[in-house]
Order: C-alpha cells, then sequence, then structure tokens
C-alpha cells in the first residue's frame, strides 16, 4: 500500500468514525470451524492458542495495544486472573468500558514510549496491518518488554484470505514468511506464526531476544508464498465475475456481512436480496440496507455465493449444504 498524504487523511477520517464490530453492535465476531460449526470469539481463540503454546507464568503485566473496546482483555482476565491487565488506544471513546473490566489497570493513550514501566506480554490484536513502519513501530515496543516477553501479534493472512487486499486502511498485507521478516528484524525470536489459531489469519508469538536488536535489517529473497500473497488480484477478479452470473437468480444472497461480502455486494450491483450470517449476533439487523439472514432463514431454492477463501468455502459449504438442501451454496 502506498501511504501518502491522500491515504494517511482517509485512514484518519475512517478511524474518526470507526465503530468496532458495529454489525453485532460491539460484540466481537464469532470465528467457525468450517467443518464442525463449532463457534467461539476470536480473543479466546487467541488466548487458548497462547496458553497452549507458552509456559504462561500466574502472575504478570500485559498490554494490549488497539485494543478498543476491551475484548481481548475481557477474554484474556478470566484465563489468567493473576495478571494485571492494560490496554492503550489513539482515543479515550472506551477507556470507562475497559478499566470496569475485571483485572484491568489501566487504559493509556498517546505514544508507546509515554506508557510507564515494562511488561512482560504485548499483544496487537488487528494493529499491525494499519502500520506504515511495522518494523520500526516493533522495536519500540520491544524496549518496553521485560526481557524474554512475550510478543503477540494478530493480522489477516493475506495468502490464504485475498479479500484483505481490499482493506483501504491496511497499511500492510502479511503472509506468515513476511511477517515473520518484520518480527525478527525488530529483534524477536519467532516462536509461530499460522493459522492454527483462528482461521484465515496469522497468529505469531514471539520472544524478546537478549542483546541488542539488530543493527541492520536483513530480508529474505521473495519466497513464492509472498509472490502469491500479492498475485491474489487475479483471485478476487475471477470471485467476481462467478458471482456476477447469480444476479439473474430469483433470490441471490452472500454469506458474511463484514469486508468480502461488502466487496462483493458492490462487484455484483448490489442486486442480491439478503445476507447470511452464522454469528448468532448479526441475523435479524440490516447490513448495506438489507437483512442479514440465519441459515435457518434462507428462501427455498435461494442461490447464496460464500464470500470465504476457497477450501474454507468448500468445507462450509458442505456444512451448510447437509443443513439446507434446499438452499444452493456456490463457492469460489
Amino acid at each position: 500500500m502506498v501511504t501518502d498524504t491522500a491515504w494517511q487523511e482517509g485512514s484518519r477520517a475512517i478511524y474518526s468514525q470507526y465503530e468496532v464490530y458495529h454489525q453485532s453492535g460491539g460484540i466481537e465476531q464469532t470465528i467457525f470451524h468450517a467443518a464442525t460449526g463449532r463457534g467461539r470469539s476470536r480473543s479466546q481463540a487467541i488466548v487458548e492458542g497462547f496458553l497452549q503454546t507458552a509456559q504462561v507464568p500466574e502472575k504478570g503485566r500485559l498490554l494490549d495495544v488497539g485494543c478498543a473496546n476491551g475484548n481481548f482483555l475481557q477474554a484474556f482476565g478470566p484465563a489468567l486472573p493473576g495478571w494485571q491487565l492494560n490496554g492503550s488506544e489513539f482515543d479515550a471513546r472506551h477507556q470507562a468500558r475497559v478499566e470496569a473490566l475485571p483485572g484491568v489497570d489501566r487504559f493509556y493513550t498517546g505514544p508507546l514510549e509515554a506508557i510507564p514501566g515494562t511488561f512482560d506480554a504485548i499483544s496487537f490484536i488487528h494493529v499491525i496491518e494499519h502500520i506504515a513502519a511495522p518494523t520500526r513501530l516493533l522495536r519500540t515496543v520491544r524496549e518496553k518488554l521485560n526481557p524474554g516477553g512475550w510478543l503477540l501479534i494478530e493480522v489477516p493472512d493475506c495468502l490464504i484470505n485475498p479479500f484483505m487486499l481490499l482493506v483501504a486502511d491496511h497499511a500492510s498485507h502479511f503472509c506468515p514468511v513476511t511477517l515473520s521478516a518484520v518480527v525478527t528484524n525488530a529483534g524477536f525470536e519467532v516462536l509461530r506464526a499460522d493459522d492454527a489459531w483462528v482461521a484465515k489469519e496469522i497468529s505469531l508469538l514471539a520472544r524478546r531476544t537478549d542483546g541488542p536488536p539488530p543493527a541492520t535489517q536483513n530480508w529474505p529473497p521473495p519466497s513464492p508464498a509472498a509472490k502469491q500473497t500479492f498475485s491474489n488480484w487475479e483471485v478476487l477478479a475471477r470471485i467476481a465475475a462467478d458471482a456476477a452470473e447469480l444476479r439473474s437468480a430469483s433470490s441471490f444472497g452472500i454469506f458474511g456481512s463484514s469486508i468480502a461480502a461488502t466487496w462483493l455486494d458492490a462487484q455484483t450491483g448490489r442486486t442480491c436480496s439478503f445476507f447470511v450470517d452464522e454469528d448468532p449476533n448479526r441475523p435479524g439487523r440490516q447490513h448495506q440496507d438489507r437483512p442479514i439472514l440465519s441459515v435457518a432463514d434462507i428462501p427455498t431454492k435461494a442461490a447464496v455465493y460464500l464470500a470465504l477463501p476457497r477450501l474454507i468455502a468448500n468445507a462450509v459449504a458442505k456444512r451448510l449444504q447437509a443443513i439446507r438442501p434446499d438452499v444452493r451454496f456456490v463457492t469460489p
């Protein structure tokens, strides 16, 4: 992404009006296992993965950077009640809500350098992709971590999920290889970077290394994965063309009510009659001035396009077809 003046001004306009999880009234999205349909919050999945991967002590100090309305802190607190929790944001919009959460000590605004003390873990849940110079930021973060402290990052996986290339305010687009390189150059040892915790996303866990960070940045040659990430624009063009053929269906819906579904709705001329979402907090609401339906409420003989990465879409379609054999589920 070219982060010029126009991009910066546009991003500021987006952030000034942004309401986290507005489709569900501020409630964090539910993520689902594609084959089983099991649902839980994204933050719960990340916390569970962290505890299963790292030897986390009973007591510590966490800073969640870009904490929004505190969903990650709310999931972290009950799992590690001995930890002191802290959040930071660029404004104080959610300060009262966050500081009212059990275990939360402080809510900070302003630069990271001004936050007092150091921490045993620092988390960035869907923040790093909004940063134009992530390595520079993470070198600053490194100085706020105690020796051996954990860095926890969650970002979209643009290799698996081409729809993330569409997000206007994302300054950086990652696959596991490129994110790992950024974190390593900032002075961390990467312990894992994959999509095992949350589908379509990279969950990266790293620890602060001993000694100073690298004096110079070492970037590996472009990998096949990195090249494929940006060739996914071609995948998006094919998806738009495929979905456009459904506009003539008597009843046409799009699965999802977030970024991918919004883009696909625009590409198909806003001709879908409804959206479908398995998140229990979304059906009954409106998206793009049309209803969000549950799977049970999809009209008979409707065609529903699954705005998901192909492998995930195929697994979801197979599961949903068994529930609603009277509906045609179309995959990329």
